[in-house]
């Protein structure tokens, strides 16, 4: 996988989480088509520029969720 896919794949990620909800890597891989791989890559690429934020649900399960930070 080179930096242009990894880029490709951070943008079509990022335009799932444009809807203000919490989504688990699951969900992201189903919803996106793409493997978890390439969904770990994209939300690596996003969280080193600041664009995304992990929230661990309450209810103590491991998995974590992303949300969309946007700074104005």
């Amino acid at each position: 996988m080179d930096k242009k896919k990894i880029g490709i794949n951070a943008g079509i990620i990022w335009n799932l989480l444009n809807d203000y909800q919490k989504w688990s890597i699951t969900k992201l891989c189903k919803a996106s088509g793409l493997s978890e791989k390439e969904v770990y890559t994209a939300i690596g690429w996003l969280a080193r520029e600041n664009k995304i934020e992990f929230d661990q649900p309450t209810d103590g399960s491991e998995q974590f969720y992303l949300v969309v930070e946007y700074y104005f």
